[in-house]
């Protein structure tokens, strides 16, 4: 028989003088208490954030004996197996639940790094750690804080040269109820009159419902309008560029970085003012479709930080993907994608990618060419819709940026010679006038003139 330590410690000091002699015979200091045998991690796997930066969350662990018991006494071992990284506490002993944790600084370059858990005194017993030193990670990416607007599938519109009426000068965003009745209404967490006293090129929401305005002031530029309402500078677009060709179009994609596309090719912003071009998709000329651009959502499935940016060369006449890692921790890879008719091309004024098929949606107009048209993964091309199936001339309208809602597998146009938003029914391949009131259609009027830029997104 073994008696418990504790009732040992009490014989031992005269406390249970009226027990039988007998059990302290059975007494033992030499019984050891049962060994660390398990740890498991707790919390702060496969974090990523800018290179050389510690991470948000500490890493964590629990250690156990085999019997699941927290053990009297353990220490774990933190060390970096791969990447260069620091950990701020080598070794740390258990607490009373028995976890142990140390905070972890990335490495100074970008890539996979590994750190090492393990019971000191059991080391056949680890686990690792994986993180992702990035080369660009900013509050933008975190998708963890998210806004809701009470407006979920709803359309947004920005330009300069539409009589939106939320403001005196006749500019800002507009918000379109796209369940019937149809409705339209000033988006006021926006203050327009700080944004739009010069030309739009297009709008974004991200993850976190921040919203994003690609504009031309002094200066092509992206500002970021956060869910308050603050105006806040966020990236410069490059200047080297004759004016005629200083535009750009805007989209983010579902790891929160701003992606877009101007005369000199894609570009991705990760945080304020780092605007990141890569070497195999930049252009030296204007032969860029700067009113196109796309990303595919679906390797977000098979890879959290992956994603395929799509855009058009002019010269080549051809829809091009550019395959990378949201992080920039891999080199991207550069394909192309489909041939597409030079009209196509040189017209493209809206592109979007749904994630149900990975199938691209691109606006075409021009005076010869006014159709939606459709590009599969694999290449193929097809016209959804001809926009002179409208008549000719006026009938056929202007179209101008192409937005799409997931849910509803609807694409959205804005016809701005005949103020209406278009709306085309994927399923049942039928494209329909959102306004057959003039009133409510007025508020899309423009003031300065059919055929300006417009931005369009949808709020998921």
């Amino acid at each position: 028989m073994i008696i418990p330590k504790q009732v040992c410690r009490a014989l031992a000091l005269g406390l249970l003088s009226g027990l039988l002699v007998v059990l302290i015979s059975q007494c033992s200091d030499t019984v050891a208490p049962a060994p660390p045998d398990e740890i498991s991690i707790q919390s702060g796997n496969l974090q990523y954030s800018l290179r050389g930066t510690t991470l948000s969350d500490p890493l964590v662990v629990r250690v156990r004996t085999a019997d699941g018991a927290v053990p009297e006494e353990a220490h774990v071992v933190f060390s970096v197996i791969e990447g260069g990284g620091t950990v701020a506490n080598s070794s740390v002993r258990v607490d009373e639940s028995g976890v142990a944790s140390t905070a972890y600084t990335l490495g100074p370059e970008a890539g996979h790094e590994v750190i090492q858990a393990a019971i000191k005194e059991n080391t056949s017993k680890s686990v690792v750690f994986e993180a992702t030193a990035s080369n660009f990670f900013c509050p933008e990416q975190e998708d963890t804080y998210r806004v809701d607007y009470e407006t979920t599938h709803h359309l947004f519109l920005a330009t300069r040269k539409s009589s939106l009426y939320t403001t005196p000068n006749g500019a800002g965003v507009v918000e379109v109820d796209v369940y019937p009745p149809y409705s339209t209404s000033g988006f006021a967490e926006i203050a327009g009159s700080l944004v739009f006293d010069t030309n739009i090129f297009d709008a974004a929401f991200s993850a976190r419902g921040d919203f994003y305005v690609a504009r031309r002031s002094f200066r092509s530029e992206i500002l970021k309008i956060d869910t308050f309402g603050n105006v806040s500078f966020f990236a410069h677009l490059d200047e080297d560029l004759p004016p005629t060709d200083l535009y750009a179009e805007i989209t983010t994609n579902p790891s929160g970085l701003l992606v877009g596309c101007d005369a000199k090719g894609p570009f991705v912003v990760g945080c304020p003012d780092t605007l990141t071009r890569f070497d195999e998709a930049t252009y030296p000329g204007a032969d860029i479709n700067s009113d196109a651009v796309a990303v595919d959502p679906r390797r977000q499935t098979e890879d959290p930080l992956g994603e395929d940016i799509y855009f058009i060369d002019k010269t080549a006449s051809s829809l091009m993907r550019l395959a990378m890692d949201s992080l920039a921790v891999e080199l991207p890879e550069l394909e192309t994608v489909a041939a597409l008719t030079a009209d196509q091309a040189e017209g493209a004024r809206g592109m979007v990618c749904e994630a149900r098929d990975g199938n691209v949606y691109i606006l075409v107009d021009s005076d010869e060419t006014k159709e939606i048209v459709q590009v599969t993964p694999a290449g193929a091309v097809s016209v959804l819709y001809d926009f002179f199936d409208r008549g000719a001339g006026d009938a056929a309208g202007v179209q101008r940026d192409l937005a799409y809602d997931e849910g509803f597998r609807r694409l959205y146009t804005l016809d701005t010679l005949n103020n209406n938003v278009l709306i085309y029914d994927i399923a049942s391949d039928v494209l329909v006038e959102m306004f057959n009131d003039p009133l409510a259609q007025s508020t899309l009027s423009t003031s300065g003139g059919s055929g300006e830029r417009v931005g369009l997104v949808v709020l998921k």
